[in-house]
């Protein structure tokens, strides 16, 4: 639209009253709209309005598209948003956003943010790895809602929501620091409405910790993990076994910090908890064990380690069969332990045991089983047996590439071991893949060096 045809505020505004006397849930899709970020909805988002004439949820997609059609066509038609009828959805025209932002109240700005927040809500699925194309196009919206629960102190469910499931859809990106963001403001908003000791807040803290904990900001982490376990303590019963999952996550929080005795005495206090619970072979139980397992390793204390390793191994076994992944990781860990006491032919049984429940649950090609590959190649070239350790490392190289992608960590530390093999044995790949990762590691050192 040139300068000299632009609208009026005037003119737009008895458009948008044409509309409401037409359409009352396209000219409430507009408010609401203007709410949020200039940036294109989903048709869904118009029909989520209160005016609009059916419920999208309750109707079928063909009665959905007349809807739609009811509701946009009126907007169309007098130029009020642009709308991509193949994509179904719409945008605001400029000038028409500038004056309906303009013509607000106070009272009406907080009541259109509300509602808007609430539409939102509604078109926003659920934070699974499979939705994230559609959080990511709706980003830029939900900022928006950030926005508007920061400056206007939008509490409500729908805002709790929007920004739970965003941060979420982010933490399952590896993006933990926009995520922990996200989630902190979800939990002011669920503060806000339900109170400090509503069993709801916990949770949200303990969701913080875990999104800290992955993003290796352990200090917040454990303080997140801290706040929730003082106020699981208020607000329920003493000894209550929901504090057993905190203080472990606590525990392994610590040990990264390298706090060492305070880890202990978590772990310790989360297996109190729970064997008075459940008794002495519950799989939560193996679970604290052979976390404990590991800390006693760090601490160099591997006979207590090894100990405390075969009783979770002894208790997955039972409860889950031979074969499960669980007790995959446990055979993985007796193995590692068995090693630092240089015990080789035990830490090689264990290996291959893992390696071969993980081959049958897993397949051949998962990272899984590269791991377990790696593990037992690692071993074997400690051993001396250096071929077999080769064949090995190159299995589980590819199979890290091939899932994991060339620059993962797995892959890193593998790659160093098996350049370390090479160096001793003056081998050399077997592939050409593996030759150039290889040789642009060696440059990568070389340029370190320099």
């Amino acid at each position: 639209m040139t300068e000299s045809a632009k609208r009026s505020d005037q003119e737009i505004l008895s458009l948008i009253g044409e509309v409401e006397n037409e359409a009352a849930g396209g000219a409430e899709a507009l408010f609401m709209a203007a709410m949020l970020a200039d940036s294109p909805l989903p048709y869904d988002f118009a029909l989520s309005s209160e005016g609009a004439l059916h419920n999208p949820s309750l109707i079928s997609p063909a009665a959905a598209f007349f809807a739609a059609t009811a509701t946009i066509d009126p907007l169309v038609t007098r130029t009020l948003i642009e709308s991509d009828a193949d994509a179904q959805t719409f945008q605001l025209c400029e000038d028409v956003r500038e004056t309906l932002l303009g013509s607000l109240t106070d009272d009406d700005r907080d009541e259109w943010a509300g509602r808007a927040v609430y539409a939102l809500n509604l078109i926003l699925p659920d934070a699974e790895p499979q939705n994230w194309p559609t959080v990511e196009w709706l980003m830029p919206h939900i900022h928006a809602c950030r926005d508007l629960v920061t400056t206007l102190g939008i509490n409500s469910p729908a805002a709790n929501r929007v920004l739970h499931q965003a941060g979420f859809s982010l933490y399952h990106q590896n993006r933990h620091a926009e995520a922990a963001d996200l989630l902190d403001l979800a939990l002011t908003v669920d503060v806000a409405i339900k109170g400090k000791a509503h069993p709801d807040i916990p949770a949200d803290l303990e969701g913080i910790g875990t999104v800290l904990w992955a993003g290796g900001q352990y200090d917040k982490a454990e303080a997140a993990f801290a706040a929730c376990l003082e106020l699981q303590k208020e607000i329920f019963t003493e000894d209550n076994p929901v504090c057993a999952p905190i203080l472990n996550s606590l525990a392994v929080v610590r040990q990264a910090q390298g706090k060492l005795a305070e880890a202990e005495d978590s772990f310790k206090e989360c297996l109190r908890i729970l064997t008075q619970t459940h008794g002495e072979g519950h799989p939560a139980i193996a679970s604290c064990l052979s976390n404990l397992a590991l800390l006693y390793e760090a601490m160099n204390r591997p006979e207590d380690a090894l100990r405390l390793a075969l009783r979770s191994l002894e208790i997955t076994s039972q409860v889950y069969g031979n074969e499960h992944p669980e007790v995959a990781s446990d055979h993985n860990t007796v193995a590692l332990l068995h090693d630092a006491l240089g015990n080789l032919d035990k830490a090689e049984e264990h290996f291959r045991k893992g390696l071969a429940i993980r081959e049958k649950a897993y397949g051949v090609e998962h990272p899984e089983t590269g791991q377990s590959m790696c593990n037992l190649a690692l071993l074997l070239d400690h051993g001396g047996r250096h071929e077999e350790a080769a064949v090995l490392y190159e299995k589980g190289l590819a199979i890290y590439e091939a899932a994991l992608g060339p620059n993962h960590p797995l892959m890193e530390t593998a790659l160093d071991n098996y350049l370390a093999l090479l160096e001793k044995t003056g081998g050399r790949p077997a592939s050409d893949s593996l030759r150039q990762r290889a040789e642009a590691k060696l440059r990568e050192i070389v340029e370190r060096a320099k």
